[in-house]
């Protein structure tokens, strides 16, 4: 199942909601469902940092549990604490509401994929650290972590993905390109431009970013 694939899933989770009230454990199940990937496991909490229907996802990949043959990947979906049902209709959960969700957590899933993908390419070995250079020790622990040649690639597949589709749902917007993305910002603000650390994750989104072409031409929309 490629990136465009599992939107699909989960646009169309929506359409059989459409006027029923139902509760975040639903959801969950219906996710669940959709993508039915044996390495992943969703769960679900309810929190006072969430508000409206922005729920918040996070993901982590654990290469331990990956060696020992248990599900590597969690995705974890934080609801609104103060609110038990969510109306799917324009007054409540609305379909853009609800394409927003799926796109994000396609983004987090993809990424913690690209980790699940690294890891057994090296057998389970972690990769060389990368070393931050900045006099500032929180600038420093920041670019030793989006310095690290996995996290470069992981988010090269992001800032595509992120790219193309809002591609796909912008095609006249003029800021569809790597310099426009937010995690290129990101970059730039931690090293120079012409950093190879820098160089590198233009280079990898340049190369995501024609596969999900491929793959967005590749995948029926109906």
């Amino acid at each position: 199942m490629n990136y465009f694939q599992l939107l699909k899933r989960l646009y169309d989770i929506y359409d059989p909601m459409v006027d029923k009230v139902v509760d975040h454990n639903t959801i969950i199940r219906k996710i669940r469902y959709a993508i039915p990937y044996k390495d992943c496991i969703i769960i679900s909490n309810k929190t006072s940092t969430v508000i409206s229907n922005n729920f918040e996802i996070a993901g982590l990949y654990d290469p331990e549990k990956d060696a020992d043959g248990e599900p590597p990947i969690e995705i974890e979906i934080g609801f609104p604490k103060r609110k038990d049902f969510y109306y799917f209709n324009e007054s409540d959960f609305s379909r853009n509401h609800w394409s927003e969700f799926c796109i994000n957590f396609s983004l987090i899933l993809g990424h913690e994929y690209m980790h699940l993908n690294q890891f057994r390419r090296r057998n389970f070995n972690w990769c060389r650290a990368y070393k931050g250079t900045s006099l500032r020790p929180n600038i420093r622990e920041q670019q030793e972590y989006y310095g690290d040649s996995d996290e470069i690639d992981a988010y090269a597949f992001t800032a595509a993905a992120n790219l193309i589709t809002d591609s796909v749902l912008n095609p006249k917007s003029k800021k569809n390109t790597i310099e426009h993305a937010r995690l290129y910002k990101t970059y730039i603000s931690l090293f120079d431009k012409t950093d190879p650390v820098v160089l590198k994750f233009v280079r990898l989104t340049n190369r995501y970013l024609k596969k999900l072409e491929q793959q967005y031409h590749d995948t029926v929309f109906t």
